[in-house]
């Protein structure tokens, strides 16, 4: 391997340990299921947020979030998600 080979891929790791430090727990944050009150119903819902994509926000830029599944879905599908903002990171 030459010197520019590794030092490619000791840039690589760097950059890779680092971006650990915000996508990490974005995702143990957003992983587990929470109760929220339904902004449109005002009844109890419980809400997942897909931890995944809040990582890979994490990562890129300011952190995205939106639901993976809610109890009030199907009948309230396609809602505008406001529970979200009952979320203590935002």
């Amino acid at each position: 391997m030459t010197m520019l080979g590794a030092g490619v891929v000791i840039v690589a790791i760097a950059f890779s340990a680092v971006g650990l430090l915000w996508v990490l727990p974005a995702y143990r944050t957003f992983r587990s299921r929470r109760t929220v009150v339904c902004p449109k119903t005002n009844q109890p819902a419980a809400i997942q947020v897909d931890a995944g994509r809040a990582a890979r926000s994490a990562w890129m830029g300011p952190l995205e979030l939106h639901l993976r599944n809610c109890s009030e879905w199907p009948k309230e599908s396609g809602c505008a998600e406001g529970c979200l903002d009952q979320l203590p990171v935002r």
